[in-house]
Order: structure tokens, then C-alpha cells, then sequence
């Protein structure tokens, strides 16, 4: 995708610039699933336009945020994947790829939005400890 089809102050003004970083990366898809909305179902990845989603799942607000396409999987996206995994699965165990993954645990059904917003920012902030089981982030 070309950078110049990307304009985070077209599609909206209130996010802080792009910035590739995995920080940014997450920093991006936390505030859009909090102002926009989030939504589960299927594989489902967002609700409105890849370019301006109105709600997305956890895939679909990782892909928009690092690359400004709600269905891409370039490497930005596959690596925010991976970080999210290792925060889900953190021994790797899981017969699934990052995607199935992530997928599975944003679509299952008493998953909640503050569930997808506490993930993300677990990962924003990769020292902070893993949720425990009593903070309702397991799938």
C-alpha cells in the first residue's frame, strides 16, 4: 500500500501520527477499538472500510494501526501479531498460528472489549506481569 493513501488526520484527526513502532502499534489499536468499537464473530475483522473502520476485532485494529489497511498482513501486522501471542501463549504451546490465535481469543464469546484494551496495552508494555487468571484476560 502506498504511503500516500494513508492520512491518520483524514481518517482520524484525534490519533497521534503513525509511527512504526511496536509501542505505536498498540498505543494506535487501543484507541480505536476505545473511541470506534470493537467486534467479534467469525474472523470478522472490522466494521465500516479497511481504511476507516467504524469498530475492528484485535486483528483487524493491529493490522489497520500499523499499516492503515484494516486487512493487511505485511510484516508490521504479522510481527504485532506475534508480540500478542507471546503475551496469550506465552510458552508457545498452542497449535495455531498467530493469526488463529488472536482470531480465536478475540472471537470467543464472553470476550469483552475491556479484555481486548487490557490485551493490548499488556502489550505496550511487555514488563508489566501477565494477567492472572482472577484478571479475566484468559481465553
Amino acid at each position: 500500500m502506498s504511503a500516500t493513501l494513508y492520512d491518520p488526520a483524514i481518517t482520524d484527526p484525534t490519533l497521534p501520527p503513525l509511527v512504526q513502532t511496536g509501542d505505536a502499534i498498540f498505543q494506535r489499536s487501543t484507541l480505536l477499538i476505545t473511541r470506534r468499537g470493537w467486534c467479534q464473530g467469525q474472523g470478522l475483522l472490522y466494521v465500516g472500510s479497511p481504511h476507516d473502520p467504524q469498530a475492528a476485532s484485535l486483528v483487524g485494529a493491529l493490522a489497520w494501526a500499523a499499516t492503515g489497511d484494516a486487512e493487511s498482513c505485511g510484516a508490521e501486522v504479522r510481527a504485532a501479531l506475534a508480540a500478542v501471542r507471546a503475551r496469550l501463549d506465552p510458552h508457545n504451546s498452542a497449535f495455531f498460528s498467530d493469526w488463529e490465535l488472536v482470531c480465536a481469543w478475540n472471537d470467543t464469546p464472553a470476550r469483552t472489549r475491556q479484555q481486548t484494551i487490557a490485551l493490548l496495552q499488556s502489550c505496550r508494555y511487555p514488563t508489566l506481569p501477565l494477567p492472572r487468571r482472577g484478571d479475566r484476560l484468559e481465553g
